[in-house]
């Protein structure tokens, strides 16, 4: 079952960075562009980690040990900036404020920066909280913000697949549970989660050029 969640989600996320690299091409206005490539960027990562994770659990790959550190370090940049990065592109998204290419660049690297402060400081367990619920709260503020009702549902079913995936049975969990137990449900409801957002990301974009 974990393995099939897993070519789910690989699916997805790779599905929604093509959709959103196609729909940045489609633009001329080179911060919105940045948006959607940042999005796009961020999509790839967990689509990548999610190949590692995969390749992982397969019996000829299990015993590499190289292969597992690898994937441990994927699900990080997966976790600890390529989310954060996506949820960062939704809340500028539906702000309408949208960041140059050179301002994403220091905020990804600023995400890397801080994630390994904070684990060299033993705060990781509290930052990967951190992390879950400042992700589900940018989203969800996100879809407040949107002003197409219709859009906002998009958004707002986007943020709640994300909010149960990170803090019911992601790594940053927030409440004991059995969900938690269950290696499958977490990629299940990101591959749910990646698309929604996606969408949403475009769709903002889109409707924001329109009344403007």
């Amino acid at each position: 079952m974990h393995t099939l969640t897993l070519v789910a989600l690989i699916i997805s996320s790779m599905a929604s960075a093509l959709l959103l690299k196609r729909a940045a091409q489609s633009l001329v206005d080179d911060q919105p562009e940045a948006t959607l490539q940042a999005a796009s960027l961020s999509l790839a990562f967990i689509g990548v980690a999610a190949l590692a994770d995969l390749l992982t659990t397969l019996s000829l790959a299990s015993s590499s040990i190289d292969l597992q550190t690898f994937q441990r370090l994927l699900s990080n940049l997966a976790y600890y900036a390529a989310i954060p990065l996506l949820a960062s592109a939704m809340l500028v998204s539906a702000r309408n404020s949208h960041w140059s290419r050179p301002a994403w660049g220091r905020w990804l690297i600023g995400l890397f920066a801080l994630f390994e402060l904070l684990r060299r400081m033993e705060h990781g367990e509290i930052y990967t909280q951190m992390v879950a619920v400042a992700v589900s709260a940018a989203m969800l503020a996100s879809a407040f913000m949107t002003g197409e009702k219709q859009l906002r549902s998009i958004t707002l079913l986007a943020a709640i697949n994300m909010a149960v995936a990170l803090m019911l049975t992601g790594p940053g969990n927030l409440v004991s549970s059995p969900l938690v137990d269950s290696n499958y449900l977490y990629p299940l409801l990101l591959a749910a989660a990646l698309p929604l957002c996606a969408m949403s990301i475009k769709q903002m974009v889109r409707f924001n050029q329109q009344q403007a």
